[in-house]
């Protein structure tokens, strides 16, 4: 049932553009701050790079596995996506998921707060700003899917702030209407110690980490889009 399942979605997503809105987790080098893709990427720090394999991203399993085309991956190392005065910050980027030479994306993975959350931001800001930047979004690509990725429960000692984020996350997803839906990385195998446990360093991902989170983002694709 589950390749059936996957064989649908590749029916409806093999040649669609992907685009991530995120922050390290979502960066691989050379090709998160690709300026052939955007010039606007060029400076984007990044933290995946050989050896690691890109395929082992989690973005790229999911283009792999269903035939799609990559956009503009604007992911920035240690970004938050919080902070209007910080041009770097994923709401000031959020207008940056289109290349240069006018394609636009058909998908867009919305994947960033756990800088904002590990940074105690407060949560009035990240609320208006991820309201602002799924706004944007919207409004900028009205024909894309938006998938929202939450926060994982990563951490015992965070876990009310936590959930206050994904609520937060959770009520700009209702707003943004249809077409936009969230996968959830919180009620998933990436829970407490088992995504300590699938790290490289306590925070970044590693294969398996990045296959969970694949397998998560396919799981809320078949429940939206099929």
């Amino acid at each position: 049932n589950n390749i059936k399942e996957l064989e649908d979605l590749k029916r409806i997503m093999k040649g669609k553009r992907l685009s991530i809105l995120g922050d390290s987790i979502s960066t691989y080098k050379g090709v998160s701050n690709d300026e052939k893709a955007n010039k606007k990427l060029f400076y984007n720090p990044f933290f995946y790079r050989e050896p690691f394999p890109v395929e082992g991203t989690y973005w790229k399993m999911i283009i792999d596995t269903l035939e799609m085309e990559l956009c503009v991956n604007n992911s920035w190392s240690g970004g938050n996506l919080s902070g209007r005065d910080d041009e770097n910050s994923g709401v000031n980027r959020a207008c940056e998921l289109s290349r240069d030479d006018g394609i636009v994306p058909d998908f867009i993975i919305f994947f960033m707060g756990m800088n904002d959350l590990g940074r105690r931001k407060k949560t009035e800001i990240f609320a208006a700003d991820y309201e602002e930047a799924l706004r944007i979004i919207k409004e900028k690509y009205p024909k894309a899917i938006v998938c929202c990725v939450n926060m994982p429960d990563r951490d015992f000692r965070m876990k009310d702030e936590t959930e206050a984020f994904n609520r937060i996350i959770e009520n700009a997803v209702k707003s943004a209407g249809e077409r936009t839906f969230i996968a959830d990385l919180f009620h998933s195998p990436l829970e407490n110690d088992n995504y300590y446990n699938n790290t490289v360093d306590g925070l970044h991902p590693d294969p398996d980490g990045m296959r969970m989170i694949s397998e998560v983002i396919f799981k809320a694709m078949k429940e939206n889009l099929l």
